[in-house]
């Protein structure tokens, strides 16, 4: 059984052919003129619509193309002609319907050609619903390759900083904030990528600073401060040298850069810093805030607003700040924060 919707204007054919389908065991709406059709059409997918060419206001024409995107490779239609509208017949064929009948039509050919019409209706969805299931399974396997290739790379990143899996959270957690900041900042899907990459990767080049200086109880010494500043550029080289994460080496070499130039290690300013490395600087500020760490309590995330907001226009870019601060109630409600009964309120930004 199928759901037909048959347009014609005449009384004397939408009985007498909706009484025939009907008979042929299917369901049939119907319109007296093109624009009910229109409406119909719109909010009901049918299995086939057979419409009369000639009718007051919208005609069948019109009808066809006022539908077109809805019904195009989804519900086959039919076009209902005198002998004298073969023309106008063969324009709607043009307009994607598939087979017109004159009238007055025989009861077996119009019995042929709505089976036949049904036939192609079965074609469509077998079509329709494997790609739908084709692209979820794709969208599935991506979403399996990508989650599994994330993993490998913050599992590498943390093994090479040779940290716990604090290092790990903290990555993961730097990721997804970043691709929602660098989404709502209009960041294209290769950029958000290259974003993603390079908040996991960051901190990678640390793998070439002695351990002497990495586990360092005490400050280090402004020898000391040289060579551990130089991971930016060590992490930039490692991964420059990979094809798979190679866009990311911008991101690595400036996420120490400030805003005002006072950053390291090209003391680069303003829009000079790459995009990508002005949004992970935010939000790895805010999370390092908001987490516990071995030296310090994990901070409110009301108060690394307040630090955000305050080194805006010196440490970060002022209109990713302002950006942060649109969707900073979204971003607080999933913080991960720890919070100690007693916090530190005096924690400032990390400069290493």
């Amino acid at each position: 059984m199928a759901r037909i919707l048959l347009a014609d204007d005449d009384e004397a054919v939408r009985g007498p052919l909706s009484a025939q389908l009907n008979k042929m065991g299917h369901d049939v709406d119907l319109a007296e003129n093109g624009k009910a059709a229109v409406g119909l059409a719109l909010a009901i997918e049918y299995d086939l619509i057979i419409s009369d060419i000639r009718m007051p206001g919208t005609d069948g024409l019109q009808f066809l193309n006022a539908v077109a995107p809805r019904i195009e490779n989804v519900t086959p239609c039919m076009v209902l002609t005198g002998y004298h509208d073969v023309g106008h017949a063969i324009s709607a064929m043009k307009a994607g319907a598939m087979n017109y009948i004159r009238k007055p039509w025989d009861f077996r050919d119009m019995a042929i050609a709505v089976n036949q019409a049904l036939t192609k209706r079965a074609e469509m969805k077998f079509r329709r619903d494997y790609q739908v299931d084709l692209e979820r399974r794709i969208q599935t396997a991506l979403t399996d390759l990508k989650n599994g290739y994330d993993a490998t790379v913050i599992g590498f990143a943390a093994l090479c900083e040779g940290k716990d899996d604090s290092t790990a959270d903290h990555c993961v957690r730097v990721r997804d904030l970043c691709v929602r900041l660098g989404t709502e900042m209009g960041l294209g899907t290769d950029r958000i990528r290259d974003l993603e990459l390079g908040a996991m990767l960051h901190d990678i080049g640390k793998v070439k600073i002695p351990d002497a200086i990495l586990r360092k109880n005490g400050p280090l010494t402004p020898d000391e401060w040289i060579e551990m500043r130089k991971h930016a550029e060590y992490g930039a080289e490692i991964v420059d040298k990979i094809e798979f994460v190679r866009r990311a080496a911008p991101i690595l070499r400036s996420h120490h850069e400030k805003w005002d130039g006072s950053g390291y290690p090209a003391g680069l300013r303003g829009e000079q810093i790459p995009l990508e490395a002005r949004i992970f600087m935010v939000v790895d500020a805010y999370d390092a805030i908001t987490s516990k760490r071995h030296y310090k309590d994990a901070q409110d995330p009301t108060h690394a607003l307040r630090e955000i907001q305050r080194c805006g226009g010196t440490h970060f870019d002022p209109k990713v700040v302002a950006v942060f601060e649109r969707i900073y109630g979204e971003i607080a409600a999933g913080t991960h924060a720890d919070l100690p009964t007693r916090r530190q309120v005096t924690d400032r930004v990390p400069v290493a």
